[in-house]
């Protein structure tokens, strides 16, 4: 017996292409993610909503219907919890959702160490997705700040001397 009068959807799921990049020109200070997430033809804006949960999870999800009760949906889960949370962005264009996440924690950190504020300490956090340039440029800042701090010991030392 066929079902003519069918008034529920037929839900076709599917997992969109999702990749992740660095910014372009980001400062080495500044640490920023960039995920692509790209739909099927036909996805507009209005199809697509996110929630920002306590769980440190942003989740997607989208229906776009087909025709005849069909619908194509997605969900995606992205844990945003090593990111700013405010200071995430969105754009959708062309069927691509792209997300820009800035890191909470930058790759090189300067803390002071004990009560006196003239002594700093720096650090030099790798994150898992440093890229070689990136790398480089932030070990070649760590490398030139110790040889400014050297050489302004030295200079302490010959001073102190005479």
């Amino acid at each position: 017996m066929k079902n003519e009068g069918r008034s529920e959807p037929l839900y076709d799921d599917f997992e969109p292409y999702c990749e992740w990049k660095k910014q372009n020109g980001a400062s080495i200070l500044d640490e920023v993610d960039i995920l692509e997430i790209q739909l099927l033809a036909g996805f507009k804006k209005e199809d697509v909503k996110s929630e920002m949960r306590k769980d440190g999870m942003l989740y997607i999800s989208g229906e776009h219907p087909m025709g005849k009760n069909q619908v194509k949906r997605f969900n995606k889960k992205i844990d945003v919890s090593k990111y700013e949370i405010k200071g995430i962005e969105a754009q959708f264009e062309g069927g691509k959702l792209q997300l820009r996440l800035p890191c909470k924690y930058p790759p090189i950190t300067f803390l002071t160490i004990g009560k006196d504020p003239n002594y700093k300490a720096l650090i030099l956090r790798l994150s898992h997705k440093f890229d070689k340039g990136t790398t480089s440029s932030a070990m070649a800042l760590a490398l030139l700040l110790l040889l400014g701090f050297f050489m302004y010991k030295y200079l302490e030392c010959i001073s102190i001397q005479n």
